[in-house]
């Protein structure tokens, strides 16, 4: 099989995910389009992974790029059938891509959250294998306001009420980041600026504190990740016909 990734920066690349890539011997091929990539050709691939991001999903000025990839993601889905699976910016991209809403409500979700599956989420076999309760790490201020007509919400948190969605038989959208693995906090605060902002949200102690929430949980992420990788790679080996709604 061959996986087609789109990254919006190098500092959120798809993390442990490559490794399950590389293990399972799928092959991948990355689109940079903030180094400037054009978007690719979808006819290769037997599924498309939308990665996370420092932008804004409307942030079409700085990012003119986020139209043509939102175009390109509603292609995967509804054109092609194309197994998709999008990750925080990758989330909500799809949302806007496919008739949803989405909103900026003021604050920022941070760190290592609870996530709740509902009893959808739960019958859903991209989280077969997961609990109820979950840790989810996060750092995203905008979210899914409305979900798109025909999609279904899976998961929520406390302060993000679609933290999960299946946008449509073969496409799902989860506002955390499955990808984490032990390198993802220090790359995420090495571009300038960024420890300052995580410092505004969660105090002067913001890095360690971030940075200890992870690595406890780090284990426990990484075994679901893997859960989901796994569940989303059968469902992609799956025909179309047999993926149920």
């Amino acid at each position: 099989m061959r996986f087609a990734v789109l990254q919006h920066a190098d500092f959120e690349h798809a993390g442990i995910l490559r490794d399950f890539m590389r293990a399972d011997g799928i092959a991948y091929d990355v689109t940079a389009l903030d180094a400037g990539d054009a978007l690719p050709i979808l006819d290769p691939y037997d599924a498309l992974i939308v990665l996370g991001g420092p932008m804004g999903p409307l942030d079409y000025g700085a990012h003119p790029w986020l139209a043509d990839e939102t175009a390109l993601i509603r292609e995967a889905i509804v054109e092609r059938a194309l197994p998709t699976l999008g990750i925080c910016l990758g989330h909500q991209l799809m949302a806007q891509a496919l008739g949803g809403t989405l909103a900026l409500p003021g604050h920022t979700e941070v760190g290592v959250v609870e996530i709740t599956l509902n009893e959808t989420g739960r019958r859903d076999p991209l989280f077969a294998g997961w609990e109820s309760t979950s840790p989810g790490l996060q750092w995203h201020e905008w979210q899914v306001n409305e979900l798109p007509p025909g999609a279904m919400p899976l998961a929520h948190s406390t302060t993000c009420q679609i933290q999960a969605m299946r946008a449509a038989p073969r496409a799902w959208g989860v506002q955390f980041h499955i990808e984490a693995y032990d390198g993802t906090i220090d790359e995420w605060l090495a571009p300038e600026g960024h420890e300052l902002e995580l410092q505004r949200i969660l105090g002067p102690d913001a890095r360690s504190n971030f940075s200890s929430q992870a690595a406890q949980s780090m284990a426990r992420l990484n075994r679901d990740a893997r859960r989901l990788y796994d569940n989303f790679t059968a469902l992609v080996r799956l025909p179309a016909e047999a993926v149920e709604a």
